[in-house]
């Protein structure tokens, strides 16, 4: 992976809320507050990420990255910071096992079969007062009139123009700010090597609705657009990342004047469908926000979130009490030590699924809403520059606490253990070229970087990664 320097990124405005929440649960205020003695719920409101620009990078690393957390826009990666944003963004997956379709979707299904195979004696017959998911993929087979082609992350006038159409109708986008220039960077780059943005043929046609099985010889890996087409006119994309472990959904483009037939839940719903038929594992829906309306649709697909702090997924009705009102929610097991979770974390990737028992519980009050944690950061901060002379307090990029982050703690007995040592060999890109140092021959801020970069992807990843100075 080759990355530019990890960037904090704090704005007033937010996009998912349009800064309409008053205040909410901001534990780092919170703590400050009970250190004052001043009573604060929230604070001003503000949406906060960490990201950085990707130059290149497999689409197995961008798997295991979105197991952190993390999604793409183009090539910028980013996540959220949890303990301070104003609207927390949670990942979230599912598969057929979680999908169980609501009366609305049902409704939007048939609807939808009906539009393409007006002649439903053509399928097969439905069952009194049942329903059949499978008739969808059906319909789509025994259709004249729709049809899905597949073909790499790229840019076309009948693309862009159905993206503008799209944003300012449904978003209330000004059409002068949407521009080819915009549309290619957000959903045709990628950062992923260029065998994989290509595909082969035999990938290709394995999409193929007529081909769809666990048994194709090729499964399609890379950044693809998803065309729908109804009568030759193109009136929707899906845009799409198809990884190891499944495929993510990166963004829905419809046709505002084909609003009736839902176009947003067939999408959704095909692609959960194919997921299954192809042998992959998850369906990545991006974000949900428990307390957006926007974006709190997406358990109506059932599945997993994601707890960043633990790497592990929990069934998305069992930790709904935990979301409650947009909270912070990170699983501990009760009986466990202030910081303790935390202090284990290394971020790697290998994301898990756990089931909530009886001995679990919230724990983000214990880890973040005390003065303690943010004292004990600020004294491992100062003991880094002390003792391993990297970066001044006030010179990290990244907060000294944040869900998601590899503990300063962590990186304390790492450097104790000599897991990161004077040796540790580092590749940087600078003046124009790729440059090979150890850790011990940085200065105190090329060493905070180095540890921003080690908190934020973890060890394993930065062991294989150059860092791009500028």
């Amino acid at each position: 992976m080759i990355f530019s320097a990890p960037l904090y990124i704090k704005e007033r405005h937010c996009g998912y809320c349009n800064d309409t929440k008053q205040d909410y649960y901001a534990l780092e205020s919170q703590a400050k507050a009970a250190s004052t003695g001043t009573q604060q719920r929230g604070r001003d409101k503000q949406s906060i990420m960490v990201g950085s620009t990707i130059t290149s990078m497999t689409c197995q690393n961008y798997d295991e990255l979105i197991n952190q957390g993390f999604r793409r826009s183009g090539t910028f990666l980013y996540k959220s910071d949890l303990l301070r944003t104003c609207c927390r963004l949670y990942t979230i997956r599912t598969n057929m096992s979680y999908f169980k379709p609501t009366k609305k979707q049902r409704k939007a299904i048939n609807k939808f079969i009906k539009e393409i195979v007006p002649d439903e004696s053509q399928l097969s017959p439905v069952v009194k007062n049942s329903f059949n998911l499978d008739r969808l993929v059906e319909a789509q087979l025994k259709s004249t009139t729709f049809k899905i082609e597949y073909e790499p992350s790229k840019f076309s006038k009948e693309k862009f123009q159905l993206y503008k159409k799209y944003q300012v109708a449904v978003h209330n986008d000004d059409p002068d700010d949407i521009t080819e220039k915009s549309f290619t960077r957000f959903l045709c780059h990628s950062p992923f090597t260029s065998d994989e943005i290509r595909g082969i043929d035999a990938q290709w046609q394995s999409l193929d609705v007529n081909n769809w099985s666990v048994n194709s010889q090729e499964k399609r890996i890379g950044p693809t657009h998803a065309c729908y087409y109804l009568n030759d006119k193109l009136i929707a994309i899906s845009i799409l990342d198809f990884l190891p472990s499944g495929i993510s959904s990166i963004y829905f483009i419809w046709d505002p004047d084909y609003a009736h037939l839902s176009l947003g839940t067939i999408l959704g719903i095909n692609e959960v469908q194919m997921c299954q038929a192809l042998g992959f594992d998850w369906y990545y829906l991006g974000y949900y926000i428990e307390d957006c309306d926007k974006m709190n649709y997406k358990a109506k697909f059932g599945g997993e979130v994601l707890d960043v702090c633990s790497e592990t997924f929990y069934p998305i009705e069992d930790v709904k009490p935990y979301l409650a009102n947009g909270r912070l929610f990170v699983i501990g097991t009760i009986g466990e030590t202030k910081q303790g979770k935390e202090s284990e974390c290394e971020a790697t990737g290998h994301a898990k699924s756990a089931t909530i028992c009886e001995v679990n519980y919230n724990a983000a009050e214990d880890l973040y809403g005390g003065e303690e944690v943010y004292a004990n950061a600020k004294r491992e901060a100062k003991q880094l520059l002390s003792d391993y002379d990297i970066g001044r307090t006030d010179e990290y990029k990244l907060p000294q606490v944040m869900p998601g982050l590899i503990p300063l703690l962590k990186i304390l007995l790492w450097l104790d253990e000599e897991v990161i040592d004077e040796d540790t060999p580092i590749k940087i890109n600078m003046f124009g070229g790729v440059h090979k140092f150890q850790f011990g021959k940085l200065n105190h801020e090329g060493r905070g970087f180095y540890i921003d970069c080690i908190r934020l992807f973890g060890l394993e990843k930065m062991q294989n990664s150059t860092m791009i100075l500028q």
